[in-house]
C-alpha cells in the first residue's frame, strides 16, 4: 500500500545542509604553516648574515692597508732580538732607535758562511723598510735585496760613505759600507725616510762599537 509523503519532509531532503556557523572560512591572503616557516627561515638566515658582517666590519675595518696599531704588548722587542743575535754575530749588530712612528714588525739572524740580522719596520708613510747588516754588502746582496738595482748618487750618513740606488717596481734605497759592517736599506719609499733609518741604524751600529771596546 502507497504511503504519502509530507511534502516538508521532502523539500528538506532535498536542500543542502548548511554549513556551521562556528568555522571561519580560509583567508585567499593567509599564508599556509608551510609559507609561515620558510619565512621565519629566511628571517633568521638574514639576521645572522647581517650580524656576521657587522662583526666583520668591526673587527677587521674597512678598506685598511697596513694596520700600524700594535698593541704595546704585541710590540716586537728589537733590543731583546739584537741582544740576541749580538751573541752570534761577527759585527755589531744594529739596533735602531725609530720613533713610535716606526712600527717593527721582523728581527731574524740567520748564521752561516755569511751572516745576516735584517729588521722590518712599517714606516711612518705605512711603506716596509728592510734593513739587511751583514760585514760587507756584496753584489749578490744587493741583487737578493733589490733585483735590478741600479746607482743614483752617492750621499754620507753618519760619517760613512753610502750610495744611493733604485731598482725597478718603485724600489729606492741606499747602500752603506764600514771597515767591519755593511748595510742595505730598501722599501717602497721615498729618500727621506730611508735616509732617517739608516742614519739611526748606523748611529746604533757606531754607539754599539764604542760600548764594546770600552
Amino acid at each position: 500500500m502507497a504511503t504519502s509523503e509530507d511534502p516538508h519532509e521532502a523539500t528538506a531532503a532535498r536542500e543542502p545542509a548548511a554549513a556551521p556557523t562556528g568555522q571561519r572560512k580560509r583567508s585567499p591572503y593567509a599564508m599556509s604553516k608551510g609559507d609561515a616557516s620558510a619565512r621565519n627561515i629566511a628571517w633568521a638566515l638574514g639576521l645572522t648574515l647581517g650580524c656576521v658582517g657587522l662583526a666583520g666590519v668591526i673587527f677587521f675595518g674597512v678598506g685598511r692597508t697596513v694596520d700600524r696599531e700594535v698593541p704595546e704588548t704585541s710590540r716586537l722587542d728589537v733590543g731583546a732580538s739584537a741582544q740576541r743575535a749580538q751573541e752570534q754575530a761577527p759585527f755589531t749588530v744594529a739596533e735602531p732607535a725609530l720613533g713610535k712612528d716606526w712600527a717593527p714588525r721582523a728581527a731574524d739572524y740567520e748564521a752561516g758562511e755569511r751572516p745576516t740580522w735584517t729588521l722590518r719596520y712599517t714606516a711612518p708613510s705605512n711603506s716596509l723598510v728592510t734593513l739587511v747588516e751583514s760585514e760587507e754588502v756584496s753584489a749578490a746582496d744587493l741583487s737578493t735585496a733589490m733585483p735590478g738595482a741600479r746607482t743614483d748618487g752617492e750621499t754620507t750618513i753618519e760619517g760613512v760613505e753610502c750610495q744611493k740606488l733604485s731598482a725597478d717596481g718603485e724600489q729606492s734605497g741606499i747602500s752603506c759600507q764600514d771597515e767591519d759592517w755593511g748595510l742595505i736599506i730598501h722599501g717602497k719609499t721615498d729618500e727621506k725616510e730611508l735616509a732617517s733609518a739608516a742614519k739611526a741604524a748606523i748611529g746604533s751600529i757606531q754607539d754599539g762599537a764604542a760600548g764594546a771596546k770600552r
